[in-house]
């Protein structure tokens, strides 16, 4: 699975303005992956690639982070494989926090993958500029962009779902994929000049 950002701003090294508990981007973004996405094996230099970090920077983090115990490491032949650690004495604490901070992407994508109708899909606003790493107050809601012809209403249940979920109140909005293409309002160019992420609809 090939999670895109389109607008990757962020030093890996600063703490993620999301939530700035964690030592650096880099390492919230490794146990966000493990921990929100316990079903996706992948080895350390798979994952160096998806998270857009060095080998040497991802294998460091997770070094500091197997010694504390939030995540586990097995060998299968020369190759390193990182697993979220559900014995953690953290684990409850650091599965919330990380849900709450990080949950939106992955969340979002398993349940608009299931939605007929929609051709692309991107998360947008102040949401997105904290996951990207734009420094700024914290948000309060989750604006999804949804390309194509999807029923609205199915979109309302799984904002309402997500909310439930994580707190933040989602405001879908539906556009025709011409309209994205030309973007002719000025609401499309706000909105494609700013923070965006797109959420990977691909099935696994």
């Amino acid at each position: 699975m090939t999670h895109r950002l389109v607008r990757y701003t962020h030093m890996q090294t600063d703490a993620p303005p999301l939530l700035p508990i964690f030592r650096s981007d880099g390492q919230a973004r490794l146990l966000a992956y493990l921990y929100l996405r316990p079903e996706e094996t992948t080895t350390l230099s798979a994952l160096a690639r998806e998270l857009d970090l060095s080998h040497t920077t991802l294998s460091r983090e997770a070094d500091r982070l197997e010694r504390a115990g939030p995540i586990r490491s097995e060998r299968i032949g020369n190759q390193r494989r990182l697993h979220r650690n559900d014995a953690s004495v953290y684990f409850s604490a650091l599965s919330d926090l990380l849900l709450r901070a990080f949950g939106p992407v992955p969340l979002l994508e398993r349940a608009l993958r299931g939605v007929s109708g929609i051709e692309r899909a991107f998360l947008y606003g102040s949401w997105a500029a904290r996951y990207l790493g734009e420094l700024g107050e914290a948000p309060n809601d989750l604006d999804l962009l949804a390309v194509g012809s999807p029923q609205r209403g199915v979109l309302a249940r799984i904002g309402r779902d997500l909310e439930r979920q994580l707190g933040y109140e989602v405001n879908p909005t539906v556009v025709p994929p011409e309209e994205w293409e030309t973007k002719k309002s000025g609401f499309l160019r706000s909105v494609a000049r700013g923070a965006l992420v797109e959420l990977d609809l691909a099935d696994d």
